[in-house]
């Protein structure tokens, strides 16, 4: 009885996986999901075949930015809830697996009839990946201008699209190989904010910049530079509920770096910067190379302005620095131990800068423990004890 019972439940599970498996493969029982501003399906249980119906090849599509062929195929439709521009990582659960995809908008209800007709052609596809791209992963950045990327050795993703709420669009995965192990895929729609201001030095005197706007990971969603008169003005999408830095770099000035928000719209509209001339003996704080609570790991969002940090040293060849570590409160570590604890943050730093190609013999290390905390506790918010949680930066010569 007991074996009876263990077959049919084998077979009832085999029959259900298979189910999961098959549902999503033709365009007709595509899963449908809400788009917010940040939305992540998955992980999904991995693609088994074309479905019932082989909707796309080449021939079908008259495109050059068609799959070859359904290999394993993943079906989705997409509502747009929020208007502004969609950007879309799809990250293979098993980085070896090869994910092509394409991305159609929906006019009509009748689409995947349409399809089959082979009416509609894709906005955005992307055949091929870099071979350098991390993880396998692909979908739609900010810094990606291509909307269609070919067969052949090509960038991993396409350019992100600006969307309408109400709008509907199909998605549409192939995976090339068998046996894959599924796939994550997370969506962002961020509003479009103008970024209007002026860069001077601490003489008041416009400066030329260079401006990274960076996002919480540390990735880079708009390089601009400022005009001869140190103005600049730019639109860039940020998403709600995020946070992001400003980073401004001159190659004789000292870095600064402003973090900011979807609810600093209007304060972006009118920003002055100061980036004060570097001089020996003047201390400086870059604004955002902060700390994980009780570790001395940095933040990702630190790396741009770590990255300014190693530009300034390697341009500036007589620079040398002392990096001044900071915690915020000591907890249970006496005198002696929480300073040696700041002084392990001011060497992470340094062995970054290190491996960018800085000589350490350029750089001396400090730590101040909790002796010159920004916000003191236990008022300070979370926001501000990560503040607390910093390094900062004195000249020693130049």
């Amino acid at each position: 009885m007991k074996i009876i019972l263990l077959l049919l439940i084998s077979v009832y599970s085999f029959s259900q996986t298979k189910k999961l498996d098959t549902v999503f493969c033709d365009c007709e029982k595509a899963k449908v999901i809400a788009i917010n501003s940040k939305t992540i399906y998955g992980k999904s249980i991995a693609p088994i075949g074309s479905g019932e119906i082989k909707e796309i090849s080449p021939v079908k599509q008259k495109t050059t930015f068609a799959f070859e062929k359904e290999h394993n195929s993943s079906w989705y439709k997409l509502i747009i809830n929020v208007s502004g521009e969609l950007t879309m990582h799809i990250i293979p659960t098993k980085a070896d697996d090869d994910y092509d995809f394409m991305l159609f908008k929906s006019a009509k209800n009748n689409f995947c009839d349409s399809l089959q007709k082979h009416k509609i052609n894709p906005i955005r596809a992307c055949i091929s990946r870099d071979k350098e791209e991390l993880n396998g992963k692909t979908g739609l950045n900010y810094k990606s201008t291509n909307e269609f990327v070919k067969h052949g050795v090509g960038p991993a993703y396409c350019k992100s699209l600006t969307v309408k709420k109400g709008e509907v669009y199909y998605l549409v995965l192939d995976n090339v190989y068998e046996k894959g192990d599924g796939h994550t895929i997370e969506f962002e729609i961020a509003q479009p904010v103008l970024f209007k201001g002026i860069v001077t030095d601490d003489n008041n005197k416009a400066i030329k910049t260079d401006i990274a706007l960076t996002n919480q990971k540390g990735d880079t969603i708009s390089l601009e530079k400022t005009a001869d008169d140190g103005s600049y003005n730019f639109i860039a999408p940020l998403t709600k509920n995020q946070s992001y830095n400003l980073n401004f770099y001159n190659d004789s000035s000292f870095s600064f770096t402003k973090s900011i928000t979807l609810a600093d719209t209007l304060q972006l509209k009118a920003l002055k910067t100061v980036l004060p001339k570097l001089k020996k003996g003047n201390k400086y704080s870059i604004g955002s190379i902060n700390f994980v609570g009780g570790s001395v790991q940095y933040l990702p969002r630190a790396i741009p302005s770590m990255n300014n940090l190693a530009k300034l040293l390697k341009k500036n060849k007589n620079l040398k620095i002392k990096i001044i570590g900071h915690s915020n409160g000591r907890d249970m570590m006496d005198e002696k131990g929480i300073i040696a604890f700041t002084k392990g943050r001011a060497t992470t730093i340094r062995n970054y800068l290190s491996i960018q190609g800085i000589d350490e013999k350029r750089i001396e290390i400090d730590g101040k423990g909790d002796h010159e905390m920004l916000f003191k506790l236990p008022k300070a918010n979370a926001e501000e004890q990560e503040q607390n949680r910093r390094v900062e930066i004195l000249v020693l010569d130049f």
